[in-house]
């Protein structure tokens, strides 16, 4: 599927031909459109993600102040159990942010880095985080650290050492069966899995472990054994305890 950019206002038509140079994204018009591609939104409100011309096809962004109330992964918070106060995370596969928010809820959680390296995604990700307005969601995003970058290359050049690196790479051929919406949208437009080597590379990183989320149903990270698993319904955490 293709990811083209577009605009809703005559006013942000300049703005619209910079992030199209920028992103490397071809900016279209109403009558180039294909009701199977997906479309980088700019618009006045928001900048997001659609697929297709249905009415029905809602936007998809980064809603951290959704999120904040409305999201509770107690699957995720279990693989922080025993972790000292103030670690830092190093989120590898950052995405919409979801799970790093996840992460930020936990009380002794100091800073989380998220590295995304997909330009688009990337700028979905600031501005998630710029136009977020609840004072609770805004506590959690200060432990935010967004840098867009390829998560081996920052590995390779980082001089930090982070208590926990949390993975998440693309659930690729497990199921037929669709998922959510900003899930679906990063399996139909990122269908390359560059997760290879990047658990080796993160416990080199790591102080204290590792955490893989994989389907259920998906063969370990590289087939290496974790140090235990907690397994949910439908995907499993594998933890890799570093020390």
């Amino acid at each position: 599927m293709n990811l083209y950019l577009e605009v809703n206002s005559s006013d942000l038509i300049d703005d619209a031909k910079k992030l199209s140079l920028e992103l490397n994204l071809q900016l279209i018009e109403s009558q180039e459109k294909n009701n199977e591609d997906y479309f980088f939104v700019l618009s006045k409100e928001r900048t997001y993600l659609r697929k297709g011309l249905s009415p029905s096809s809602k936007p998809i962004f980064s809603d951290f102040d959704f999120w904040t109330s409305n999201y509770d992964d107690k699957l995720l918070k279990n693989c922080f159990k025993g972790i000292a106060n103030d670690f830092t995370c190093l989120d590898l596969t950052a995405g919409f942010g979801k799970d790093a928010l996840e992460i930020s809820k936990l009380p002794l959680c100091k800073s989380i880095t998220l590295i995304e390296k997909e330009k688009w995604l990337f700028k979905l990700l600031e501005d998630g985080i710029k136009r977020s307005t609840k004072p609770s969601t805004k506590d959690l995003l200060l432990k935010f650290k967004p840098i867009c970058q390829d998560s081996a290359v920052f590995l390779k050049n980082t001089h930090e050492k982070y208590e926990i690196i949390y993975i998440d790479p693309m659930f690729i051929g497990v199921s037929k069966a669709k998922a959510k919406r900003h899930m679906q949208a990063l399996r139909d437009l990122n269908l390359v899995d560059e997760s290879h080597g990047l658990l080796k590379a993160s416990l080199d990183n790591a102080l204290n472990r590792v955490i893989v989320k994989r389907h259920k149903n998906m063969p370990y990270l590289d087939e290496i054994l974790p140090s235990r698993s907690i397994l949910g319904k439908a995907v499993r955490f594998d933890i890799y305890n570093s020390n």
